[in-house]
């Protein structure tokens, strides 16, 4: 993945690699608002998913991290990647 070479601000949109644990299916993309979502197993033998964000500020990852705290997702990573 490509990484961020400059400063972020708040109103920036970016792109956000969002590693959750678990198994989401692709259906679940457009409650997200994301680009992709993607499952697989990690060195430990555990599913994790990917999702990769539309671009979107520093408010609009907020609300997607608070759906997935609503559905009692957890997060374990979150990594800007790139900003358009």
């Amino acid at each position: 993945m490509e990484k961020l070479n400059r400063k972020l601000t708040m109103s920036d949109p970016a792109v956000f690699c969002v590693n959750v644990q678990g198994r989401l299916g692709e259906h679940w993309a457009d409650y997200f608002a994301t680009q992709s979502i993607t499952a697989a197993a990690d060195e430990a033998g555990n599913v994790v998913t990917t999702l990769i964000s539309e671009p979107m500020d520093q408010g609009a990852l907020v609300g997607l991290i608070n759906r997935l705290n609503t559905l009692g997702i957890p997060v374990i990573s979150v990594e800007c990647t790139s900003t358009p």
